[in-house]
């Protein structure tokens, strides 16, 4: 229960800080870039050197795939009766399909299942990011391609992935595992890491816009059936198809429930999709993602 206070909270002092202006205009950055050089890198750090590397592990980073794919396919079937323009559809398609899997996802994992599942969520949220870079950026380009030549595309593509510092700790923790065991280096790492649920949080709550909610209401509506209800049900019936089961397969079904990906905003805004049905579709996503975060929760504990 003290868990999801925090949740609440942390939401909503983030909501109230903007908008009695106790924070100004673009304050949530600082906190972005303390969560993505310090904080995300320290839970890799932290967890990666302790994981068992088993075949498992291959289903979990499947399922990004599998969800990005799904978002693709529904909506391209839905905007032959839709109509959408463009933008909002490649928006659709990015921003629907990947899930806020270390943000909302670790905090989650850590209040449900407990922190030592996080190894798994790591897993889930670089592949997660990965798909993001790969796919996403492919396909927003296909819809404004800001680059000269296949050569800058790929170069983009290259640096956004191999420069991303939680992708880097990935990596150092492991070659370097078995140097980051000992017991001071897990106190250190263990210090930053707490971190990073709290200031999320409430950096997403900073964050939260609600005033553009009556603008574009039937791709808002589909983008939230997709992300909430579509993408979850088709994770937890590959899985249930596969006879899957257990808290392990469990957390990486539970991943792909939570609310849309933050970060997929950055890509949209690079490429001059629809930013603010974005950050709205995003912001709404997560109050409802964290109310259903129950249910999911239930649901696949009862079939997983």
């Amino acid at each position: 229960m003290s868990n999801f206070l925090v949740i609440f909270l942390c939401l909503a002092f983030g909501y109230i800080f903007r908008y009695f202006k106790i924070i100004k205009k673009g304050g949530h950055l600082a906190i972005n870039t303390w969560i993505i050089y310090v904080g995300l890198p320290s839970i890799a750090l932290k967890f990666i050197p302790q994981i068992d590397w088993t075949f498992e592990y291959i289903y979990t980073a499947i399922l990004p795939f599998v969800c990005f794919g799904t978002s693709y396919l529904f909506f391209q079937l839905l905007n032959r009766w839709m109509h959408f323009s463009k933008r909002t559809l490649y928006t659709l398609i990015i921003v629907s399909g990947l899930s806020n899997t270390s943000f909302i996802g670790f905090p989650l994992v850590s209040t449900y299942y407990g922190e030592e599942y996080l190894k798994v969520a790591i897993v889930s949220d670089q592949v997660t990011f990965f798909t993001l870079s790969l796919f996403g950026v492919l396909l927003a380009t296909s819809s404004r391609n800001i680059f000269a030549n296949t050569k800058e595309k790929s170069l983009y593509i290259f640096r956004r992935i191999f420069t991303f510092p939680p992708f880097i700790a990935c990596i150092l923790a492991l070659l370097l595992g078995k140097y980051l065991v000992h017991e001071e280096w897990n106190t250190l790492f263990s210090s930053f890491a707490a971190t990073v649920s709290p200031m999320a949080l409430f950096s997403i709550g900073i964050q939260l816009d609600f005033k553009r909610i009556t603008h574009e209401l039937n791709a808002l509506y589909a983008g939230l059936i997709v992300k909430l209800l579509i993408i979850p049900l088709v994770a937890i019936g590959l899985y249930y198809f596969l006879n899957l089961s257990g808290n392990f397969f469990r957390v990486s079904v539970f991943e792909m429930t939570m609310p849309c990906l933050v970060a997929s905003s950055i890509v949209i805004e690079k490429f001059s999709l629809n930013v603010k049905f974005a950050n709205t579709l995003i912001g709404i996503s997560i109050v409802v993602g964290l109310v259903l975060s129950f249910v999911w929760y239930s649901v696949i504990n009862t079939l997983l």
